[in-house]
């Protein structure tokens, strides 16, 4: 009953010590914990000169190499905790009387173990519950400069500190980002400036992987990371208690000089510990509101471009009784790079164009409304090769050195001869079905994108249309296009789905099916790019206008 009176291991050992003395006086013994998982031992009992470990040694089973029935096996439960070395092989009833106690002291020991965790666990739960108690206030608190401030004063408070900084970086959650000081207390801002680190680095940035802890002056003159030349002498100690829960970083707290023992100051380690987290959990809760709010307002303006930018599409066919057009622009996000237009000068001819700006999202958007301003200005009055010329200038000057390009294709068509004429800048292959060979025909690029080169020339292509004719054009989302296994739709299944839709089907018959296989090949509605296509169709001789239009 005495071993399981011990209030320490200590106790425990001693008591053991003293009860093997008395069993086996001319015995020497070393009782041994099990140490991890590599065979090894911890010696915890040593009795008699002859033993060749001593306690608190970490040893081998051979570093003592008695025969096997001189080792008795501490157990609990089934499980080995260790072992008792002899010198001598004790006799059967001696033996069994050590057997009874060493099941005693396995016991013993577990309770020891069990009620040391338990107290850990009680304190850190006290420390956590007094965290919340001093910090519930800081929950009410929804400004953020307010709520800093009161994480300062509190942590202040804990130790009885006489000053204080706080840093919170610029990024919560973001371990890259930078440290920002958004509070002192009882030290200026300018002397907090003027500290850095050993060596010249950023301080507190040095300190932001620590645990909360307690650092005074080494025989250097450095204290808590702080170079000796920087750190005042009147700091004497530096209590650090970073901001972090559950891996997420927010800053970090300095303490200076608290006035409490620094004993008692390290007692409070665990409940500073609790503190840190909560401060933390406060300051991610207040970024990640800022960023939701922030979510919130761009969301709202992505809307209004949206619907802005829908505006700009085309709504009505152009006024024409040879042609049935129809056209398609589908944006991968909430606004795009694709641009699809058409304009009708004073004596008929119609201009069209598709184009399509590099990536998608606000940037090709905000490229695509100025090019469009362009394009607009000047179609009417240029051929389609020197309208290429004239916007690729206006595009080079504008992209710089950012690496963006517009690749297009600009087409005019007279409806007075049904002969149209087509620029391809750097643009996907126009497709055209002539009905009076049932194939289709593919139209290349004249030059390069625009934006690639200032001084570039482009070419044109000038041709007959005869009713039934079909021209295709689309940007690269259509073709690049992908299925679940990466398989991309391409041209050549476009080139035979346009020959198959053609031969009788209107224009917008054509663009549905076209659209319909496209999601039926990708198998889903919306699509990594943008995707847009227009499709004209030459109508029979004398056929009567149509004013439908498609969107």
């Amino acid at each position: 009953m005495a071993l399981h009176a011990c209030r320490s291991q200590d106790d425990l050992e001693q008591e053991f010590a003293r009860g093997l003395r008395c069993l086996l006086p001319d015995v020497d013994a070393a009782l041994c914990l099990h140490q991890g998982d590599l065979g090894e031992f911890c010696v915890c009992v040593s009795v008699g000169d002859s033993v060749p470990v001593k306690p608190r040694q970490v040893v081998s089973r051979d570093a003592w190499p008695v025969p096997g029935a001189q080792r008795l096996p501490l157990e609990f439960e089934g499980q080995v905790l260790g072992e008792l070395w002899l010198s001598q092989e004790p006799p059967s009833e001696i033996r069994r009387e050590l057997t009874d106690a060493l099941t005693h002291v396995a016991a013993a020991l577990v309770s020891l173990t069990l009620n040391s965790e338990a107290r850990e666990a009680s304190s850190e739960y006290c420390a956590t519950l007094q965290a919340l108690e001093e910090g519930i206030v800081l929950f009410q608190e929804s400004d953020p400069d307010a709520m800093t401030a009161r994480v300062l004063a509190l942590a202040t408070s804990m130790v009885n500190a006489t000053a204080g900084a706080l840093f919170v970086l610029e990024e919560v959650g973001c371990d890259d980002s930078e440290l920002v000081l958004q509070q002192t207390l009882g030290v200026p801002d300018q002397l907090i400036a003027s500290f850095h680190a050993q060596g010249g680095g950023g301080w507190p940035e040095v300190l932001m992987d620590s645990a909360a802890e307690v650092f005074t002056r080494d025989e250097h003159g450095c204290i808590a990371g702080l170079a000796a030349e920087c750190a005042p002498e009147v700091l004497q100690e530096v209590v650090v208690v970073p901001l972090r829960y559950h891996g997420v970083q927010a800053g970090i707290c300095v303490l200076f000089n608290p006035k409490d023992e620094i004993e008692r100051v390290r007692g409070s380690i665990g409940r500073l510990q609790s503190f840190g987290r909560l401060a933390a959990a406060l300051l991610h809760r207040l970024s990640l509101e800022k960023a939701k709010e922030n979510s919130v307002s761009i969301e709202r303006e992505l809307q209004i471009a949206e619907t802005m930018q829908k505006r700009l599409v085309p709504s009505e066919a152009p006024a024409s009784d040879g042609f049935d057009f129809a056209w398609k622009s589908i944006s991968a996000k909430s606004i795009g790079g694709d641009y699809v237009d058409f304009l009708t000068s004073d004596l008929g001819e119609i201009y069209a164009i598709i184009a399509d700006a590099s990536g998608h999202g606000i940037n090709s958007a905000l490229l695509m409304t100025s090019f469009r301003s362009n394009y607009r200005g000047h179609a009417v009055w240029l051929k389609p090769q020197s309208l290429a010329s004239s916007l690729n200038s206006e595009i080079c000057h504008e992209v710089g050195p950012t690496g963006m390009f517009i690749t297009a294709a600009m087409l005019r068509v007279e409806p007075y001869t049904d002969r149209m004429s087509l620029s391809s800048a750097g643009h996907n292959p126009a497709m055209v079905y002539r009905k009076a060979t049932g194939e289709v025909e593919q139209i290349g690029s004249h030059g390069p994108p625009l934006g690639f080169l200032p001084d570039a020339e482009y070419e044109s292509y000038v041709g007959d249309f005869l009713p039934g004719d079909v021209l295709m054009l689309y940007t690269d989302g259509v073709t690049e296009a992908a299925a679940a296994d990466d398989e991309m739709f391409g041209e050549q299944r476009l080139s035979e789905l346009l020959a198959r839709h053609a031969q009788s089907g209107s224009a917008q018959q054509i663009l549905d099916a076209t659209l319909q296989e496209l999601g039926n090949f990708t198998g889903r509605l919306r699509h990594d790019d943008d995707v847009s296509l227009m499709v004209i169709k030459v109508k029979p001789r004398n056929a009567a206008r149509s004013d439908d239009g498609a969107n």
